[in-house]
């Protein structure tokens, strides 16, 4: 078996890296608008079973092309709520994002290994456990939609995901999204329950599906579930020695492994099962006529968008099945995109010594239809850094990417603005060749604003006027010692910032603690900074850093919370890259007061003040209920008074 997966994620990794020589054929490198980007379905099985087929088969590369692992690009990614309590913290208002916890400002939902506990949160902090779902695998995250909880999870019958690291193919994880595994007989689960009776929940509805899971979006009570699927495939030949001669023998060896298959062997399908986890129902995920292809091939794998109807969670859920790559998902109330970065001009590719040029593929739904349908396609230059990297507004689509890479100055940063014209996502304004040198680190469009932050020594802070689609600019620039990884408005005239403290040395830069900024925008072309607050020393780290949703904002009276992994010196260090010690591990508390100053409210710790730190929680959030403040993980919940946080007023043991 070890053998298999071994070889099947080899093949992978090549097919990846052979999507690659559509877009060299098509002559959209250099960041033109993608020319015939219309959609394709397939009239029979037989002709998606031969589509298919050719993708694989062609997915062997030339023996010379090795690429390896490039600079550590780190991932960084509205209001979370303005009512007596808050809520999950989002990218866009009215899109929902799943997450470990949800409340309704009652009721506690949280996700536990392989359950989730629904605890009550009464007046004063006081709470007790009211009830538990169980679940057959293990949970990812929630869904609170009115009287409705959506479970996603990993069911225990899928054998999950895997990287062997194979000697000769590093995991392009980095630079085009991929994760550091390869997803194997992967399945997602979706359990929808009634939660009307808290005490008494009950489900409604329980599917199983294959693929892993890249992303999830709830918005007009619809939720929609973005998989992708690899084939479990018989080991295929994955080089040939650069000859036309030995491609096509390859192509042939390929082909004729692959026919011996039925096309059930490269679809995905799904279970449905009842409450007492008998399954009831199987098949296809995706019906023939709602697999679709863009024009461009864009490889084999098979992207699924599941959508319920949350008004009807009982009622039959609908599946399309897009064929390509998607790395990244961002979503407007009206349309979902999806997002993937390809290599152009790999047969051109030095080991170790030059990399393919980048371009990111966008392929547009609309999600305002009765039913999910594909509606565009566009292309750009360049690396996104995560889904903040994307913003839709007034039905402009607004993309900051990034080209090249630091280590060889090559660097540089843009926003394109593209605008849907038939299947067509065409690029009708560009900023480019921001920072030269630098790389992206934070992005965030607002209505028709938008805001980067670049590093390399120092982080800079741009202002963009996108007010004219057809001519972003510049607005300002404010430079400022550290970087920033996370971006959040505070109403109109302020952005929070969280990254990284920063000290340069002899051109040699170093992470210090932590780093929340405030920054003044209402001269839209003068930032200022006006507020800094550090936390800890070398080796701090936080879960916001590279998750929004760990950060929790309270509109009505500015608190903010979010978890830190708290490293400190104990005494002076002797050098710049030394390490502090593990001290703390919890949530830490914050209000922006009136004189726009950070003020310390407390920290609730969420490890044993003895004994070893290492063993912290996985995730940490905080809830802000009326007057107190909860501190959750799947262990434990804390609660305090908002105004004497270091004062425990309850605690409650989640643990089995």
């Amino acid at each position: 078996m070890m053998n298999r997966c071994s070889n099947l994620i080899g093949l992978m990794m090549s097919f990846i890296l052979a999507l690659t020589i559509s877009a060299s054929i098509s002559g959209c490198a250099g960041g033109s608008d993608v020319g015939n980007p219309e959609s394709i379905t397939f009239a029979s099985d037989d002709a998606l079973m031969a589509y298919l087929v050719d993708q694989y088969a062609q997915s062997a590369l030339p023996d010379t092309v090795r690429i390896e692992k490039t600079d550590n690009d780190l991932a960084a990614p509205g209001d979370s709520g303005e009512a007596g309590y808050s809520q999950t913290n989002i990218q866009e208002a009215g899109v929902d994002e799943s997450d470990k916890v949800k409340t309704d400002g009652r009721y506690i939902y949280v996700a536990g290994d392989t359950d989730v506990k629904i605890i009550e949160a009464a007046s004063e902090g006081a709470m007790k456990k009211v009830s538990q779902i169980d679940v057959n695998g293990f949970v990812d995250s929630l869904y609170l939609h009115n009287d409705t909880l959506v479970i996603l999870y990993t069911p225990k019958n899928g054998t999950g995901s895997t990287w062997t690291g194979e000697k000769d193919i590093t995991p392009l994880d980095i630079d085009i999204g991929m994760p550091y595994w390869i997803p194997v007989n992967a399945k997602i689960g979706i359990l929808i329950a009634d939660i009307s009776d808290p005490e008494n929940p009950a489900t409604i509805k329980n599917i199983q599906t294959d693929g892993f899971l890249v992303s999830s979006r709830l918005t007009g009570g619809r939720l929609h579930v973005i998989s992708q699927y690899f084939p479990d495939i018989p080991p295929i030949e994955r080089w040939y020695d650069g000859s036309d001669a030995d491609r096509s023998d390859t192509y042939d060896t390929n082909k004729q492994k692959l026919d011996a298959l039925s096309l059930e062997d490269f679809i995905p399908s799904y279970q449905a099962y009842d409450s007492t986890g008998f399954m009831t129902e199987t098949g296809r995920l995706v019906a023939t006529e709602n697999f679709l292809r863009p024009d461009d091939p864009n490889g084999g794998t098979i992207v699924s968008i599941t959508t319920v109807d949350l008004a009807n969670p009982a009622g039959d859920f609908e599946s399309l099945g897009f064929i390509a790559d998607a790395h990244h998902v961002y979503a407007s109330t009206e349309n979902l995109y999806l997002v993937s970065t390809e290599y152009n001009n790999i047969f051109s590719i030095e080991v170790e010594t030059s990399f393919p040029d980048q371009q990111t593929r966008i392929y547009k739904f609309d999600l305002s239809a009765p039913t999910v349908e594909y509606s565009a396609a566009g292309q750009v230059p360049g690396r996104i850094l995560n889904q903040f990297s994307l913003g839709e507004y007034a039905g402009i689509l607004r993309i900051a990417t990034t080209t090249g890479y630091v280590w060889d100055g090559s660097s540089k940063n843009h926003v394109f603005c593209l605008e849907g014209n038939d299947e067509r996502l065409d690029i009708i304004g560009r900023l480019e060749g921001l920072a030269p040198g630098e790389r992206l680190y934070a992005a965030r469009f607002i209505k028709d604003k938008g805001y980067l932050v670049t590093f390399v020594e120092i982080d800079p802070l741009f202002t963009l006027d996108l007010s004219d689609p057809r001519n972003p600019s510049v607005a300002g620039e404010l430079k400022v010692p550290g970087y920033s990884a996370y971006i959040h408005p505070i109403g109109e005239n302020y952005l929070l910032t969280i990254g990284k403290d920063v000290t340069v040395e002899n051109n040699s830069v170093w992470y210090q603690g932590l780093q929340m900024s405030l920054f003044d925008i209402s001269n839209f072309a003068n930032p200022e900074l006006i507020a800094v607050e550090k936390i800890g020393d070398r080796g701090t780290e936080s879960e916001v850093l590279f998750n929004h949703k760990a950060l929790t904002f309270r509109s009505a009276d500015n608190m903010l919370a979010f978890p830190v992994n708290l490293y400190e010196h104990l005494a002076p260090p002797s050098a710049l890259w030394e390490y502090g010690t593990q001290t703390f591990n919890g949530l830490y508390v914050y209000q922006i007061t009136d004189e726009n100053l950070f003020e310390y409210a407390g920290r609730i710790r969420m490890t044993p003040e003895q004994g070893d730190l290492y063993f912290y929680p996985d995730w940490i959030r905080g809830i802000f209920i009326n007057d107190s403040i909860y501190a959750v993980n799947a262990d434990t919940i804390t609660a305090a008074d908002v105004q004497l946080i270091e004062e425990i007023l309850d605690r409650i043991d989640l643990k089995p």
